[in-house]
């Protein structure tokens, strides 16, 4: 069934599809039609915010069931409070991890930097949690249950975009099509959506890959516990889950498509003289479970729209993961769709207007977090002990504003 939208009175729009209801906050008496191609994190949060601006949407995506990988996501508190803005804040909420305690380390299990307790964090940010944990998959599933019934189409692979003027056409490799007032991509960093709309470089290669996982938590790492491990060359990120699991990140200096065949192995290797529990995370995971990715991003660019057609998340903006603000600015895309949408602005105004209010704080994020990756994977000797006595001697002064620089630093139109 398709979704369409009914205009009742003077009281707001809600949507009726098999059982589930929708309800959004604004009176739209010529609803504009939405496709968003892609339902990851920025897709679902892009088709909940713009039914909640009261939009018709369509929400299509290339694989046959929705699927997300085995890892987890730091959710900031800009993010948090973005889901809340658009109508999905209770349903994540009720699964993260809430961040108790932060601290950097050396490879030698040494503390580096003084730890930051979560209330000192909270105190100077004025929001808790400053970050909630979450494994991915739950987060796909916890914004897919925001949505009603039919509005997601799985199976659907977007191959050509035809503009119609007013409107853009999208066909898929099943042989559907659908027409919209805009289309939204959303499908990742290697969008195909973008590669329709521009003739663009691959992403940039960061230097590094990184191997996640998720185990069960070590009795030494306590619930809420979030940490960094930085040796030369490489680093070790920990974070705790609900129900006592563990998800942990290492990066690794390589080549770019450097691969083995037991990750597991070249793990415990690579990390064999770390501190525990860095090895016991690595021992405990199994090797179907641990996923290997090449750390890229792009040069930011206003390559973000075309036409009536609009990129978000990683599809406009990848960064890196250093700053764990990635998906968190995904989710503040979908919320800045909801708040132009809901002004009811014309796309050729509206699209620009997104550009305008989005590139400024992702362009800054996304050279801080890859200026951060760069300085965590130096790998000479001096190098890296001027960076740890360093961080040892300023991070204990300047660590709080550092670490919620970017939550803090957020558009009050976005979360309030």
């Amino acid at each position: 069934m398709i979704f369409t939208p009914t205009l009742v009175g003077g009281e707001s729009i809600v949507r009726l599809l098999n059982g589930r209801t929708f309800e959004s906050e604004f009176n739209v008496p010529h609803a504009a039609r939405a496709i968003v191609v892609g339902s990851g994190i920025a897709g679902l949060s892009a088709a909940i915010a713009l039914l909640k601006a009261g939009c018709e949407v369509a929400l299509y995506e290339r694989s046959a069931v929705l699927t997300e990988v085995g890892a987890g996501i730091s959710l900031w508190s800009n993010a948090l409070r973005s889901l809340d803005k658009i109508g999905a804040g209770e349903a994540v909420r009720k699964h993260i991890e809430p961040l108790r305690t932060s601290e950097f380390r050396g490879k030698e299990g040494r503390v580096v930097a003084v730890s930051f307790p979560a209330s000192a964090l909270e105190e100077a940010l004025g929001s808790h949690p400053v970050i909630g944990m979450i494994h991915r998959a739950r987060l796909v599933e916890s914004l897919a249950s925001c949505l009603p019934l039919g509005v997601a189409r799985y199976g659907y692979e977007a191959i050509a975009i035809q503009d119609k003027g007013s409107q853009v056409e999208v066909e898929f490799a099943n042989g559907h099509s659908d027409v919209a007032d805009v289309l939204i991509g959303a499908d990742g960093i290697h969008s195909r959506t973008r590669s329709l709309l521009w003739n663009e470089p691959p992403p940039r290669y960061s230097g590094y890959t990184c191997f996640r996982g998720i185990t069960e938590a070590p009795a030494c790492i306590e619930s809420g516990y979030l940490g960094e491990w930085w040796g030369r060359g490489r680093r070790v990120g920990i974070t705790t889950l609900k129900e006592r699991k563990v998800y942990w990140w290492a990066t690794v200096n390589a080549p770019q498509g450097t691969r083995t065949s037991d990750k597991r192995d070249r793990l415990c290797n690579e990390f064999r003289t770390w501190a525990e529990p860095v090895p016991e995370l690595f021992r405990t995971t199994p090797e179907d479970a641990i996923i290997q990715n090449d750390v890229i991003d792009r040069r930011p660019s206003r390559n973000w729209y075309r036409g009536n057609c609009l990129l978000i998340g990683d599809a406009a903006h990848p960064v890196t993961p250093n700053l764990g603000q990635g998906g968190c600015m995904a989710i503040e895309d979908a919320s800045c769709l909801r708040h132009l949408f809901s002004m009811q602005l014309p796309v050729d105004q509206l699209l620009p207007r997104f550009l305008e209010l989005r590139k400024k704080r992702v362009a800054a994020i996304n050279l801080d977090s890859y200026r951060l990756g760069k300085v965590g994977q130096w790998s000479g000797s001096v190098a890296c002990w001027i960076r740890d006595n360093t961080a040892r001697s300023l991070l204990p002064i300047f660590g709080p504003s550092m670490l919620i620089k970017h939550s803090r630093n957020v558009d009050r139109f976005l979360v309030e």
